[in-house]
């Protein structure tokens, strides 16, 4: 059974919603067709822990040892436009129809320090129909990211909302926005700075609670492309 938050955002009573939860739990109760788009930061597959200084340092991320959970959870959208982050080192996401890449600027890219370049960009998978818009290159360039934690980083792979925003704006269709591994938040602040409604599931409370109070310090616009274009 739908928790009544989750109802709720499905009914068009509410904006959206946080559910802490295993996202494999949610999603096969969810009914068919009833978001329009996916967009989200899986774990890659590829057993994962920071040795950054930072309070998250070794912390491994749920579900990372392969990629079975992202196939899992992707495995439900089969219809719905879908944007996946991920790496070349495990296989694109199923049904791919293209690639685009993050350029996260010079002050990031760790890895190999013997390795003379910085791994300082992040692929994005993209599948399905609904995008649309001015065809433009396919590297994504924009401010860049806070790095250290110090300074305002919330979560080890937070993505920047203008990132986010960019690819929601090519799904000018989209309304309801589901991103089931949420962590901060990301996903969900930037479809409520375009008015859409948003579902956002993540296993840690501790970042649940992060994305619930980001949404709560983030306004809504006033006027949205749905209320622009109804009837006076």
């Amino acid at each position: 059974m739908l928790t009544p938050e989750l109802q709720a955002v499905l009914d068009g009573e509410s904006e959206g919603c946080i559910l802490c939860a295993d996202c494999l739990d949610v999603l096969p109760l969810m009914p068919d067709g009833c978001v329009d788009a996916v967009v989200t930061d899986p774990p890659y597959g590829i057993t994962y822990s920071s040795a950054h200084g930072a309070s998250w340092k070794n912390t491994c991320i749920a579900g990372d040892s392969d990629t079975r959970v992202r196939d899992s959870a992707l495995g439900y959208f089969k219809r719905e436009p879908v944007a996946a982050f991920g790496t070349w080192k495990t296989p694109p996401i199923a049904d791919t129809r293209g690639v685009l890449v993050w350029d996260k600027g010079s002050a990031s890219g760790m890895g190999d320090l013997s390795f003379p370049w910085k791994l300082s960009w992040e692929l994005i998978y993209v599948r399905g129909d609904g995008w649309s818009g001015r065809r433009d290159e396919g590297v994504l360039r924009g401010p860049t990211l806070i790095t250290w934690e110090s300074k305002g980083r919330l979560h080890p792979h937070e993505k920047p909302v203008w990132l986010i925003q960019r690819l929601l704006e090519r799904l000018p269709l989209a309304n309801v926005i589901l991103d089931p591994f949420v962590g901060s938040g990301t996903t969900c602040v930037a479809a409520k700075r375009l008015g859409r409604r948003y579902i956002g599931i993540e296993i840690s409370e501790k970042y649940a609670e992060v994305a619930r109070n980001r949404l709560a310090n983030t306004e809504r616009p006033l006027f949205t492309k749905e209320t622009q274009d109804a009837d006076p």
